[in-house]
Order: C-alpha cells, then structure tokens, then sequence
C-alpha cells in the first residue's frame, strides 16, 4: 500500500491541472457609424428580414463549429450597420452541446459588450476581436457520462496509467442525493482484482475550475490518507476536464459559479469566441 500511495504523489506532482485568467475587453465603438434607423425600415420589416438572415448564417458557423444546433438572436443597431456586421447583442441558445469530451445541457449565453462586430465574406463569419459571453449551463449524469466515455478522457486515463505499477479504469461518477458520488477502480501489482476508491463530495468553482471539496470515503476499507488524494480525484474529475479540453484557439470557456440542485449541476460563467483575423 505505500509504494501504491508514492505513485499517487508522483502522479499529483505530475499532472497537469490549471486554470486560466481571461481578461475582458470591449471593442470600442467607432462615433461615426452611430446613427438612428428610419422609420421606414421599422415599418416595412426590412430590418427583421436582414436580421433573421444573420441569425441562420451565425447559427450555421456555429453548428458546423461545435457539430450542435444553435439557436442565435440578434440585437441591431440598423440595416446600415448589420450590413457592416455591427450589432448591439447576441444570444445563442442550444438544448445540449456535445463537443468533444464537453457535454452541456440548457446552454444559454448573450454577448456582455454593448458593441460587437463581425466580417462576413466568402460565406464564412471571421472575428476581429473576442467576442465574450455570459452562459449558464446544467451538467446532468447523462453529460457525466459522455465525459468519462469520450476519447479525450481516455487518452488522459492512458497517461496515468503509463506509469508501472498500477492501473486506473474508468471511474464511476454519479451527481445523487445532490452530491458526487466517485468510484475509482484501482488494479496495482500486489493484487490481482481492483480495489475501488469510493467518495462522496461537495462541488465548488476554485480558480475558474470544478473543484470536489469536502471529500470524505463511503467505505471504511479505504485507508488512503484523503490529504493525498484530493489532488489525483481531481485531476481525474469529468467535472473539470469538460471544460478544460473545451478551451483552444477558437473558443475559451471559465466557469464563476456552480451550485448542485435537484441533482444537477447548475453553472456559469464566461464562455469567449476567439479573435481569428488580424488587424490590417
């Protein structure tokens, strides 16, 4: 059992769990393009057919972006500048994202600038400058699963266990009784069937990352010292690795808040589509 718990420390020592700071900055608006809509527009309904055009041509980028179904609504300035691809506000809606090992349920986000903008051309949506958004967001056991399940998870689990000595399968994760029950399946060298961890805890947002804080073992057979573990429970976490593959040079996703209700888990934060064109 000890040269069971120095590979944890090695591993712990190891791994790779950070979070990362996101800087907010709203473009600024330029005075001249700020102008009134006729009451022409308003009246003829040119202003909601131009902007439902936009709406299907930002859901089509991000479906094919996110392989989903996006629902966007647009807030206008004008005809004039939504044709120069300024707008006031964007929300973007979808019943369930799937995107690599992220699974969300009730995804809900609107841009927090005042002023955002976009370049359409050669039918494709280019950004000049991050556009950020509030979400809110429901991870459910269903989304748990798909997690734990993905190849992205899988592939970190193969890491771990890279290291001679002892195996790791794949953890059993489960929000009940509103709080995460895990259990670990161990396989070392000293036995020839796995042994399981298993835990129960609290759920809070630490340094934009799902932390399990409060954990206390289920089984009195488990005599691992918990100080030990904390850290390999939860880099392991589907929790916290949902939204850390999330993040890469298209998007970026922090979480502020998360709270477990009715057993799921209720979320949100600050979800940021990334600059993909240079400034001329």
């Amino acid at each position: 059992m000890k040269m069971f718990v120095i590979l944890f420390l090695l591993f712990m020592s190891v791994s790779s769990c950070f979070a990362q700071d996101y800087n907010i900055q709203c473009p600024r608006e330029s005075l001249s393009s700020i102008e009134g809509e006729s009451i022409i527009k308003k009246v003829t309904g040119l202003s909601f057919t131009s902007k439902k055009i936009a709406e299907i041509i930002i859901q089509s980028e991000l479906n094919r972006a996110l392989s989903s179904g996006f629902k966007a609504d647009l807030e206008i300035f004008n005809i004039k500048r939504l044709k120069q691809g300024e707008f006031k506000s964007l929300t973007i809606e979808n019943e369930q994202i799937k995107y690599r090992a992220l699974s969300l349920s009730d995804f809900s986000a609107q841009t927090l600038c005042p002023f955002n903008s976009v370049i359409y051309q050669n039918k494709r949506i280019y950004y000049s400058h991050d556009i950020p958004f509030k979400f809110s967001a429901v991870i459910t056991n269903e989304d748990i699963q798909h997690t734990l399940m993905s190849d992205e998870f899988q592939k970190e689990l193969n890491k771990v266990n890279q290291i001679q000595g002892f195996e790791i399968s794949t953890p059993l994760v489960e929000i009940k009784d509103n709080y995460i029950y895990f259990s670990l399946p161990v396989k070392t060298f000293l036995s020839k069937n796995p042994f399981h961890i298993r835990l129960k805890a609290d759920l809070e947002v630490e340094n934009n990352k799902l932390v399990l804080k409060n954990i206390k073992f289920i089984s009195r057979s488990n005599i691992i010292n918990i100080s030990m573990l904390s850290s390999l429970i939860n880099c392991l976490n589907p929790l916290a690795y949902e939204f850390n593959t999330f993040s890469s040079k298209y998007f970026k996703m922090d979480l502020t808040n998360a709270k477990i209700i009715d057993n799921k888990i209720k979320a949100n934060g600050i979800f940021i589509i990334n600059r993909n064109l240079n400034s001329k």
